[in-house]
């Protein structure tokens, strides 16, 4: 288990954090949405008023430009992995996080025991078209008789006794009438993942003590509920109102995936470590933490589930790029048969409404060339007979940008795949360096190269 201030040393270790002054003049969530927008590192502002605050921790650079680090490279290392860990291990690895059998929870005790008098004297940010200070990247903890239930949580301090949130309406199903809950923010990487994983699997009524995340996050009880023990700041509340009359107009990504139903909270006590620092998340922005932990928690979740279908994994990976918010679905996979990857494509939009359009791709593509992916669109897809349209009726996507009137369209599938119909003679050969260049010019290199290395050889026998 990484806590978060220890996940934002290692990332400044790496040279993806950057720690800066609060800005006085700029909003904060202007500042982190620029950073994105410019596929800069993660950034930590240092207040001297409030808690310290941290953006771009759970997201990443932008795929379509060139860069050493990956959109998921940071997570990666959240979870305890290598930042330039496969992909695949990855999925593996969230997935892992969810409910799983033989769990044995630990429990520690709990970081956090200052007593805050207010929770307006944290000084969350406030954005620029926000009324009231917001809170971001939050896990709810419910307990009822099976144990504790995980969930997303985002929205507004009304005051120092209430808070406005938007949560899974699950959530509010396993709360009585002024039923407790605890918010959590400042969690480790592997909680909150777990949060967004249960939320788009639709498995938040799982208890989190069945759940692979309690394998190596330590717990502590609350008055709401469970909570990691790594925890900055805890937020015990009970339910005021569940129908309020405010309610934010952005939303979080995972909403894109479950209904989420607005509650108004009675704040009963706030707890913060000495020094906090919390994550927030420019809600509604491009390549957002966010949406960043939704797309690769959808992916790890389709990834497995595709793979189980057939009994075989001929899936090679998953992705849903946060550089499309989600709109689309890239898999790379061996075709077993002809007519396999209308099959799949059909499958991957039954598992989930967040993507339109899937690009199946051949299985030696990796998912950290995008840009490949793209190519191979161009090369091997053709418009007349490899991009396949539904039906004008077929179920609406959620998440696509473009689609403002919530009316249903078609949903399209682009075959990037050779087809194994095909003659040998159809395909076009692998690039390499026999065929990229003339036989003189192959022969020159090969001469300066052993050159170069019988040189090599001859200073270090004398050295010697």
């Amino acid at each position: 288990m990484i806590p978060f201030t220890q996940y934002l040393r290692g990332l400044a270790g790496d040279g993806d954090l950057v720690t800066l002054d609060a800005p006085d003049d700029v909003p904060v969530d202007v500042v982190a949405a620029e950073a994105l927008r410019a596929s800069g590192p993660a950034l930590r502002y240092e207040r001297a008023d409030g808690v310290d605050l941290a953006s771009g921790t759970f997201s990443g650079p932008d795929q379509m430009r060139r860069r050493d680090s990956h959109p998921w490279s940071r997570l990666a290392l959240g979870l305890g992995l290598d930042p330039d860990a496969p992909f695949v291990t990855l999925l593996d690895t969230i997935t892992a996080l969810g409910p799983a059998g033989g769990v044995e929870p630990t429990y520690a005790g709990q970081a956090a025991s200052r007593t805050v008098d207010g929770v307006q004297e944290l000084q969350l940010p406030r954005g620029t078209d926000d009324v009231w200070p917001s809170l971001t990247l939050g896990v709810v903890s419910v307990s009822t008789a099976d144990g504790s239930h995980w969930a997303p949580i985002y929205g507004s301090v009304i005051s120092d006794d209430t808070l406005g949130v938007s949560t899974p309406a699950v959530v509010s199903s396993l709360l009585d009438d002024g039923g407790t809950l605890s918010i959590a923010l400042g969690v480790p990487p592997a909680a909150i993942t777990t949060a967004y994983l249960l939320a788009v699997t639709g498995r938040i009524e799982h208890p989190v003590q069945d759940c692979g995340v309690a394998d190596n996050v330590p717990l502590v009880p609350t008055n709401g509920g469970l909570v990691p023990s790594a925890t900055e700041l805890v937020i015990e509340t009970t339910v005021e109102d569940r129908h309020p009359d405010f309610q934010s107009d952005r939303q979080e990504a995972w909403e894109h995936v479950v209904a989420s139903t607005p509650l108004a909270l009675s704040i009963e006590r706030v707890i913060a470590t000495d020094d906090p620092v919390l994550p927030f998340a420019p809600v509604g922005r491009p390549l957002a933490d966010d949406v960043q932990l939704t797309g690769l928690s959808a992916a790890a979740s389709l990834y497995h589930r595709v793979n189980d279908y057939w009994g075989i994994s001929p899936v090679e990976w998953v992705l849903l790029p946060a550089e499309t918010e989600l709109g689309i679905c890239f898999v790379a996979t061996d075709v077993l048969y002809a007519g396999f990857e209308w099959q799949l494509a059909n499958i991957l939009f039954t598992f989930s409404s967040l993507f339109d359009t899937v690009v199946i791709v051949d299985e030696d593509v990796s998912p950290r060339d995008l840009g490949r992916v793209l190519g191979d669109i161009w090369v091997k897809a053709h418009p007349s007979r490899d991009w396949i349209f539904s039906e004008s009726a077929a179920p609406a996507a959620k998440r696509p940008r473009y689609r403002q009137d919530g009316e249903t369209g078609s949903r399209l599938y682009v075959n990037a795949a050779w087809d194994p119909r095909w003659e040998d003679s159809y395909i076009a050969p692998r690039v390499a360096f026999e065929q990229s260049f003339p036989e003189s010019v192959r022969d020159t290199a090969r001469q300066a190269w052993n050159s170069r290395h019988d040189a090599e050889s001859d200073d270090e026998r004398d050295e010697s």
